[in-house]
């Protein structure tokens, strides 16, 4: 009876991970989950998480789990200054996941990042400790920002973490065109990196190399 409790509750959380992806957090009703999820108890996704902020919180938690246990055992044998691995802590386990489990997740969290009921539930999650913990290191790195533009730098590579991870997962659900996921850890990493490192100047134009006259 257990076991066929936790095989329900699992189908629940990944029959919501879709949905909140395909139409949005709002969108999107315990009702809703249960129908689409084949149960004939309506109540079911209330009587598992009672509320919309319970799902939404085990939705992120299902996938996540695993992404923190993987950043935290990177994190562990990581030098406070080493930026390449600090970054492929944050980056590799979360494609690694969303590569394994073939879901909507990269979707989600795209959702979630841009959805203020969304972020006020799994803020101060648990699972998220490693992203957390990498995080503080690299702010350690960037002291030569300003405290404005480095919080800035952060947020706008972790926007382009979750946006890039999102529209791999949906090329390749869609069969489109998509990197390998190795060559998209590389690519990953390397911009991010790039996005912290950008030089703090307005003549953008002046670090591109001239273009090339064609006759």
């Amino acid at each position: 009876m257990q076991a066929r409790s936790e095989l329900t509750r699992v189908r629940l959380i990944e029959t919501a991970e879709a949905l909140f992806a395909e139409r949005g957090i709002e969108a999107v009703s315990l009702r809703d989950v249960c129908a689409v999820a084949g149960q004939r108890n309506h109540s079911a996704a209330q009587y598992h998480f009672g509320d919309r902020a319970g799902l939404v919180a085990a939705v992120y938690e299902h996938r996540m789990r695993v992404v923190n246990e993987r950043r935290l055992a990177r994190l562990a044998t990581t030098a406070a200054d080493d930026v390449v691995a600090i970054v492929d802590a944050i980056v590799c386990p979360l494609t690694s996941v969303v590569d394994e489990t073939h879901g909507w997740y990269g979707r989600f969290l795209e959702r979630t990042r841009w959805d203020t009921f969304a972020r006020s539930v799994v803020s101060d999650l648990p699972v998220l400790a490693g992203f957390t913990q990498a995080t503080v290191m690299l702010a350690a790195t960037l002291d030569h920002l300003p405290p404005p533009r480095r919080a800035h730098r952060l947020d706008q590579a972790g926007t382009m973490l979750v946006a890039t991870v999102a529209g791999w997962e949906w090329n390749r659900h869609r069969g489109a065109p998509a990197l390998d996921v190795a060559t998209l850890d590389i690519d990953l990493v390397n911009t991010f990196i790039a996005v912290l490192d950008a030089p703090l100047t307005a003549d953008a134009g002046a670090r591109r190399p001239a273009r090339l006259e064609t006759t």
